[in-house]
């Protein structure tokens, strides 16, 4: 049976009300359908990983196509679990984790001074009192927004972007507006580009290698930063983030992937050669790109995940205290006082970069006990993806979609505010589990 999009989601309505063994494969059905190259209301490729409390795989498939620039051809290629990409703003949960292991080790305190930290004099200039925190801008209530000129290209000082009469300042647009009062949630890139720089000036190391070092190694991730550090081997599987734009699967960003050792980063126009190696760590938190530039897999997201979980085999990167306290709310959502942006209901609370469900309309994606989930969402250039524990039992769920229509983003589903592709590898692995148990 083909699937339109309007089935597709109208099955993932129903899904949850069918039972046992028939449930799980007509949610297999509907995931293979997702990406069908012949239509252009599908996804270009689609991996999914789904584990029980135990650590067990209950599902793992990928679909569909990526593609790269190969000679100066636009190659196709098999979807696969291993297909490395630029996973977006699951970035964030992985950068604030390596941060994490900073305060553990007594180096860094999430209620200074974020200024005085990053170098630079950092203030609201509607709110010049109120001292801006590592824990603000982690949690996406520190005022700051992603300014025109967004972001500040290796060469130049993040500090431009903050200092009036910068040549980023950009008359003020890097704060919010003064309608939004202090502590009003807006997610916004930035504030891990100054906390990448707030890394690199305690530990003394880039963010790409600060990173590395303490996060993807420990778990054997040929992973990294604008493909800092990842292998020839890992760079030959990639996929570039597409859109479909009349009727082709456009590349977006990684259409062309260098070879190793060369890192992605973006160049001012009057100096259009500067490479990672003229960056001096702790001028401009921007350049490794800590919001959204983790290049990284299904599989290795899942490993991330298990660790998150607390699975065997998987080392925690930090302690369970630690991830308790990045897990719980720092914000959330009051509609009887509208004190943020919600994104349709996707994002209602939020902790040290971990989103959190809170089961509410919109974000329910899990259903019941969908409260019990951690874990962030990625999306940018076309891509989806998506990493979540369940705190309470220990399951996981990972996935990378690598390609969806143009109208693709800010498009939600017929139960929540999650996208009409994610809502069925939701209860694709919800049937799993469910046959499982």
């Amino acid at each position: 049976m083909r699937l339109d999009r309007r089935s597709l989601i109208a099955a993932a309505a129903t899904l949850p009300w069918i039972g046992g063994a028939a449930r799980a494969k007509a949610d297999a059905l509907a995931l293979g359908g997702l990406a069908d190259p012949a239509r252009p209301d599908t996804v270009m490729g689609v991996g999914v990983i789904a584990r029980d409390g135990g650590g067990a795989v209950v599902l793992d498939q990928a679909h569909g196509s990526g593609r790269l620039t190969i000679d100066g051809g636009l190659r196709t290629r098999p979807f696969t679990l291993d297909t490395p990409m630029r996973i977006a703003s699951i970035t964030k949960l992985v950068a604030m984790t390596a941060l994490m292991t900073l305060v553990e080790a007594g180096q860094l305190s999430l209620d200074d001074d974020a200024g005085d930290l990053a170098g630079f004099p950092l203030s609201h200039p509607a709110h010049p009192d109120i001292r801006i925190t590592p824990a603000m801008l982690v949690s996406h209530t520190s005022g700051l927004r992603n300014g025109p000129s967004y972001p500040v290209p290796v060469g130049r000082p993040l500090a431009e972007a903050f200092t009036p009469g910068g040549r980023h300042f950009d008359e003020g647009g890097w704060f919010a507006p003064v309608s939004e009062p202090p502590g009003f949630f807006t997610y916004a890139d930035v504030n891990f580009a100054v906390l990448a720089q707030i890394a690199e000036r305690v530990s003394g190391e880039r963010f790409d290698r600060f990173l590395k070092r303490t996060t993807l190694d420990p778990l054997g991730l040929d992973s990294g930063l604008n493909w800092s550090g990842v292998s020839d081997a890992v760079r030959a599987r990639a996929s570039a983030a597409c859109r479909l734009i009349n009727g082709v699967w456009a590349p977006q960003v990684d259409g062309e992937v260098p070879p190793a050792p060369a890192i992605r980063v973006t160049t001012p126009p009057e100096a259009p050669g500067l490479t990672a190696d003229d960056y001096r760590p702790g001028e401009n938190g921007f350049v490794f790109s800590p919001q959204g530039g983790l290049r990284a897999s299904v599989r290795d997201l899942d490993r991330l995940a298990r660790s998150y979980a607390g699975h065997d085999g998987a080392p925690p990167l930090v302690s369970r205290e630690t991830l308790d306290r990045m897990s719980a709310p720092l914000w959330t959502w009051d509609p009887a006082r509208p004190n943020g942006h919600t994104d349709r209901g996707l994002l209602q609370s939020y902790g040290l970069s971990v989103h959190i469900p809170t089961g509410r309309d919109g974000d329910a994606f899990f259903g019941p006990g969908s409260q019990d989930w951690r874990g962030h969402f990625g999306i940018a250039y076309g891509l989806q993806s998506g990493l979540f524990w369940n705190r309470r039992d220990g399951r996981t769920l990972t996935y990378i979609i690598s390609g969806t229509p143009r109208d693709g983003e800010g498009l939600s589903g017929a139960r929540s505010a999650a996208s009409p592709w994610e809502e069925v590898i939701f209860d694709a692995a919800l049937a799993a589990w469910t046959e499982r148990w």
